[in-house]
């Protein structure tokens, strides 16, 4: 009886960690380019799927038309500075993953906790978000 309930709860947590119970189509095409290695091409946002096709085709983050999540494509890719972007949130969130300061920075909850979780080993449970709390739990599997 103890052997089934520990293969239940291995499963429904295996279940809840899989991109398929990412809502949006995009996020859910893009985690599962990122988790599994699929195409890039079903994501229908223009730069969603460069950003993508950047991370994971190796292609450049120059197809990216907004200058925010360029820049930040550019320094994931490169290691090149994250001061060249606007957004607040965003620019703190790069520095985190980059080291250079913690997620603290970020004022947003969901976007703090989500840094949190990637990068300092933090519970992916406090994210409110469903999709983006499903992507945390599907990138730490």
């Amino acid at each position: 009886m103890r052997l089934l309930l520990a293969m239940l709860l291995m499963f429904s947590s295996y279940t809840f960690a899989s991109c398929g119970n990412i809502d949006d189509h995009d996020q859910r095409a893009y985690c599962n380019a990122r988790e599994s290695g699929s195409s890039c091409g079903n994501i229908d946002n223009h730069d969603m799927r460069a950003a993508c096709n950047a991370e994971i085709g190796g292609s450049s983050c120059g197809n990216i038309d907004d200058h925010d999540q360029r820049a930040y494509c550019n320094a994931k890719k490169s290691g090149s500075s994250c001061g060249n972007i606007d957004d607040h949130d965003l620019r703190a969130r790069c520095n985190a993953e980059q080291g250079g300061s913690s997620c603290g920075n970020i004022d947003d909850h969901d976007q703090r906790a989500y840094c949190n979780a990637t990068t300092g080993g933090g519970s992916c449970g406090n994210i409110g978000d469903h999709d983006l709390r499903t992507r945390c739990e599907a990138m730490k599997r």
